[in-house]
């Protein structure tokens, strides 16, 4: 079996993961076809009922935000894997012996200091770009155990990004509109990252290129 040359092998990962990042915004459009078409089944079924705002206001803030909920966590997941699928593919492209793994902390600092210190990759990012990406874990963490921790960290996020809504009243609160603009935070990073790594490796394909 031939095997793959490193500028070929990137540049699958790269529409492997641009794929990925496309399913995921067409499934948060799905979640949110489906959502106002069980709003208004329910707007109809109550349509009577002196309960209809209780329990229109109750399917809001419950069963949209998990659905909602969902789409961050995946996407947060998506992108761990993509820090560690791109650090094992440049340690092997670089047959170095220190791997990803061995790093201490979270992943985002295990992927900035393993692509800085140990692959000596310039990725061009801005410290901007390294904040967003803590915010988006930070609001994934809020997610999971019920509480923001570092307010700051996703005030400047909001503000950098000009996010409307997503911290209401110490909470997160996600939606269509910001689940899209956080999906595009991780799109152009990822860009990036590949647009490096083809660039190390040059060959066929370039950072322009796509399938």
């Amino acid at each position: 079996m031939k095997e793959i040359d490193n500028n070929t092998l990137f540049f699958g990962n790269f529409i492997d993961a641009d794929l990925k990042l496309v399913d995921l915004h067409d499934y948060l459009k799905d979640i949110n076809k489906f959502i106002k078409r069980k709003k208004r089944y329910k707007e109809k079924k109550l349509k009577d009922s002196i309960l209809k705002d209780i329990a229109l206001g109750m399917f809001a803030e419950s069963f949209s935000s998990i659905l909602f909920n969902s789409v961050l966590i995946s996407t947060w997941v998506f992108m761990e894997s993509e820090f560690k699928g791109y650090a094992n593919a440049m340690q092997r492209a670089r047959d170095i012996e220190l791997s990803y793994s061995d790093l201490k902390g979270s992943s985002i600092d295990r992927f900035r200091n393993y692509t800085r210190k140990v692959l000596k990759l310039d990725l061009r990012l801005r410290n901007e770009n390294w904040e967003d990406l803590k915010a988006i874990n930070e609001i994934r963490n809020s997610l999971v155990h019920g509480a923001v921790q570092n307010k700051q960290l996703i005030d400047k996020f909001i503000k950098r990004n000009k996010l409307q809504g997503l911290l209401q009243d110490g909470d997160i609160a996600l939606d269509e509109n910001n689940l899209i603009l956080i999906i595009m935070v991780c799109k152009l990073f990822v860009e990036r990252i590949y647009a490096v790594a083809l660039e190390t490796f040059p060959g066929q394909y370039g950072p322009k290129d796509k399938a």
